[in-house]
């Protein structure tokens, strides 16, 4: 029997976007809740780490958001059986949730003096870094996907990412930065295209 699952996050893509797509992709139905700010400081203190996304499982919370990205992929069956083709998966799905919470700082930063400041050494000196070693283990892989042949969870972590660059809408982080690094955004264009992502970008 299919368990009942409740994905809770806020009303934007974010952290809990690739979990979403895997569910989606996979079939798998869910509860999408999508919470105001406002409403994530009432539940705030009752989460069991004080953070989202978490995922209830039949009445169970969850959190952790890579971890509930592979839970998700296992019911998808978006999860790779051999080990070390799951190592793969993981290896750049952690690499990707790093290169997110580069920008923790500067989003939380009131200033928007120091934030431009912030972002612009994001953008000259740490993301180059992070994207090229990125483009480097996708291009050397040699695989039309992150880790593999097959679309898997490390796909839509990926494809989030790169969406999200691709908007221009972070104040000083140009909507070109992802251009220079073309295994990367071929990968995110795949994902894309897949029906179902088409399907959940259109409705959402």
């Amino acid at each position: 029997m299919a368990p009942s699952l409740k994905v809770t996050y806020f009303n934007f893509a974010g952290r809990a976007e690739p979990i979403r797509l895997a569910l989606t992709i996979g079939g798998i139905d869910f509860e999408d809740q999508r919470l105001s700010f406002p409403e994530f400081g009432a539940m705030k203190p009752s989460l069991p780490f004080g953070q989202l996304p978490v995922m209830e499982i039949d009445g169970e919370q969850i959190a952790q958001g890579p971890a509930l990205l592979r839970y998700a992929g296992k019911l998808a069956g978006m999860e790779p059986q051999d080990p070390l083709a799951a190592l793969r998966v993981d290896e750049m799905v952690l690499a990707m949730h790093d290169v997110v919470a580069l920008f923790t700082p500067s989003i939380l930063e009131p200033d928007m003096e120091k934030k431009l400041e912030m972002r612009i050494a994001l953008v000259e000196e740490t993301l180059p870094k992070w994207f090229g070693m990125i483009e480097r283990r996708i291009a050397g892989g040699g695989k039309e996907y992150c880790a593999g042949d097959s679309l898997s969870v490390a796909d839509l972590s990926l494809y989030n990412f790169v969406k999200w660059m691709r908007t221009g809408t972070l104040d000083g982080v140009p909507a070109t930065i992802m251009d220079a690094y073309p295994a990367t955004c071929a990968v995110a264009d795949r994902v894309a295209e897949h029906p179902k992502v088409k399907e959940w970008n259109e409705t959402h």
